[in-house]
């Protein structure tokens, strides 16, 4: 049974070609006609191609002289170099580089794709010759007339011509710019990216540059030269008053001393407390301590109780003789007697040998008190040179304040001259910057360099010969194809069993053969 339905197919199939068999034929046979038409006569484009690098130059990480520089390098290495890509494409496709381009080559230049007349390349045959004049005259006009509803001038137009033909790109990770250009010459192709480079990095330089920041700079660096030099002259005349060359190594003698004065006091104050103390005890000593001491002792006749004796003796005859001539009564005899009573009794009271003795100075309470003397000595010495350190402790606290108080003030002259002499030199590298950039101009020194120039190729780009071929092809067999499986759903004939079935409903019972020994031609 599935056979029978592939019979069938393949018959139906033939038959169907075969009732198509002139538009099978016309079909291909008019596109691939056309297709060589266009491989053969169709205008040509050509292309040319550079590549530019983009270097790590001044124009990659110098920045404007006016701008802090820490700040924006650090930006930079954190966004890396694909914003310099970018930045670079846009001004390559930038209409203020393309209207440049058009002053210098002229519009007619650009609309006409290269040099008048076709100058550099082979003369195209004659054939594609009166296909120019007729259709493609023709089709000029038309597009004349089309242009004429909006019309804009030729710089216009030619500014528009580049940048529809103008492609710019660049592999993703590099800093390699590939640029390309079609038009209908490949002497105006080469040319037209060959004055596109220049104009580009022309630009590149220029936008890269502050206009004008020389002379900024100039006026900068010479008011802070003077204000720097008066701030020296400010510190060195600080100097000269206080009389050092160094701040801080006055301050650390001046702290030396004070710390050796301090020492030298505590030490003292030790040392007049230890001989205070055995003064003291030495003066105790000498208190408790006689001065002289007995050095001999001998016994001798007592001469004056011998002569009390010899004036008792007198008395007692006095005594004698009055008591003679007198009685016991007589005053004379009672006075005698109290006089002999006394003597008596002071008689009595002396010995008949007294003690003879020798002192002399006490040797302990002489070196004692020498000892006691030289401590004495030592104390005030102490003293004296307590009160000598605390004189010097006070001129060299005052000689501290006052060196503090110069420190100070030098190191506030001191700041003032390094923030100047900071801006200076900052002022005078953005000045050698500006001069450099100048200079890089004037040489037209770029970052950019051309690592392919601006190739000339005589081989055209379009149209493809190649796609044109297989485009034919494919629109020859598709076209025929389409067109008459159009026609057949088109046409509402019946022409099999089937088709006789599903229209009526009803089952076929015989088929009469389409020939010719049958009488019957089937219609186209």
């Amino acid at each position: 049974m599935s056979n029978q339905s592939s019979r069938s197919s393949a018959v139906h199939l033939l038959e169907m070609l075969f009732r198509h068999r002139f538009k099978a034929v016309l079909i291909p046979a008019l596109v691939i006609a056309t297709g060589l038409g266009i491989a053969l006569f169709a205008p040509r484009e050509y292309r040319s191609e550079a590549k530019l690098a983009l270097q790590m130059g001044r124009q990659s990480v110098s920045l404007d002289p006016t701008a802090q520089t820490g700040q924006q390098i650090m930006g930079i290495q954190q966004l890396g170099r694909d914003a310099e890509v970018v930045t670079a494409l846009d001004l390559i496709q930038s209409r203020g580089v393309i209207l440049k381009v058009v002053e210098r080559l002229g519009s007619d230049y650009i609309l006409r794709g290269g040099p008048e007349g076709g100058e550099g390349e082979a003369a195209p045959n004659a054939l594609a010759q009166t296909l120019d004049a007729t259709v493609g005259a023709t089709l000029r006009n038309a597009m004349s007339a089309l242009k004429s509803i909006d019309p804009i001038s030729d710089t216009e137009e030619a500014a528009i011509e580049i940048e529809k033909n103008l492609v710019a790109d660049s592999e993703r990770d590099s800093t390699m710019l590939l640029v390309t250009y079609s038009t209908t010459s490949a002497v105006g192709a080469k040319t037209i990216l060959e004055t596109l480079i220049d104009v580009y990095r022309e630009e590149h330089l220029r936008i890269n540059r502050n206009e004008g920041s020389r002379a900024f700079f100039q006026e900068q660096e010479k008011l802070l030269r003077g204000q720097l030099d008066a701030a020296m002259d400010g510190v060195r005349k600080a100097k000269n008053e206080i009389g050092v060359a160094s701040i801080e190594s006055r301050r650390q003698n001046l702290e030396n001393q004070l710390q050796s004065i301090t020492m030298s006091a505590f030490e003292a104050e030790s040392q007049r407390n230890a001989l205070v103390a055995e003064l003291q005890d030495l003066r105790r000593q000498l208190g408790g301590m006689p001065e002289r001491l007995i050095a001999s002792k001998k016994s001798i006749p007592n001469g004056g109780a011998d002569l009390l004796r010899e004036q008792l003796y007198t008395l007692q005859v006095r005594q004698a003789d009055l008591k003679a001539r007198y009685s016991n009564s007589h005053p004379l005899v009672i006075a005698i007697s109290q006089q002999i009573e006394e003597a008596e009794k002071v008689v009595d009271g002396q010995d008949n040998v007294r003690e003879e003795t020798t002192d002399d100075v006490n040797p302990i309470h002489r070196e004692l008190s020498l000892a006691a003397k030289q401590k004495q000595g030592q104390v005030a010495s102490l003293e004296a040179k307590l009160g000598a350190l605390r004189d010097q402790d006070e001129t060299v606290r005052r000689d501290l304040e006052k060196i503090n108080a110069d420190a100070m003030r030098l190191a506030m002259l001191e700041r003032e001259e390094q923030i100047l002499s900071r801006k200076y030199i900052r002022y005078s590298d953005n000045l050698e910057q500006t001069r450099i950039d100048e200079e890089l101009e004037l040489q037209e020194v770029s970052s950019v360099s051309v690592a392919q120039t601006p190739t000339f190729s005589e081989k055209p780009v379009s149209p493809s010969k190649l796609l044109v071929g297989l485009g034919s092809l494919v629109l020859a067999f598709a076209g025929t194809a389409a067109s008459i499986l159009a026609l057949e759903q088109l046409n509402d004939k019946v022409r099999d069993d089937r088709s006789i079935e599903l229209a009526t409903g009803a089952p076929v019972l015989a088929s009469i053969p389409d020939s010719s020994v049958h009488g019957r031609v089937l219609a186209p």
